[in-house]
């Protein structure tokens, strides 16, 4: 089997939002589409955290008018490159005990410009490969 790496897997582009969000619209994007993270980034396109449904879950039963999604957001993010092995995001994920990394392009003065999500989910998916079907036994 050839090496697979983060560009062959990943969900190319990222939903993101500014730090100055409000966290209603934050939640919104969250429950009312399969997006479980959203990037936020700063005035150039630069990664300045990711906001995941663990992130957003503390604020159950608290009033969200005026927070803001720079208030809740996690800022140390775990990046990988578009040329990183799926090897080592996973190996990161698993350190980590996390569940998507952000991959990530170097932008002006260094930055890290989101340019893709690499999940546990695109990974279970890539080790499924070929097709498989299910066995039921009739009397279990």
């Amino acid at each position: 089997m050839s090496v697979k790496i983060v560009k062959d897997i990943m969900h190319k582009g990222v939903i993101a939002c500014h730090p100055n969000t409000a966290v209603t619209e934050v939640v919104r994007v969250l429950a009312d589409t399969e997006v479980h993270a959203i990037v936020v980034t700063g005035p150039d396109g630069e990664l300045t955290g990711i906001i995941s449904h663990m992130d957003v879950i503390p604020l159950f039963g608290q009033p969200l008018e005026g927070k803001t999604a720079g208030e809740i957001m996690t800022r140390n993010v775990v990046t990988v490159s578009l040329e990183n092995t799926v090897g080592e995001a996973m190996k990161l994920m698993v350190e980590k005990h996390i569940h998507r990394v952000v991959v990530t392009e170097a932008g002006p003065n260094g930055a890290r410009i989101p340019v893709g999500v690499l999940s546990t989910t695109d990974i279970v998916r890539e080790m499924r490969g070929s097709r498989w079907m299910w066995y039921f036994s009739p009397n279990p």
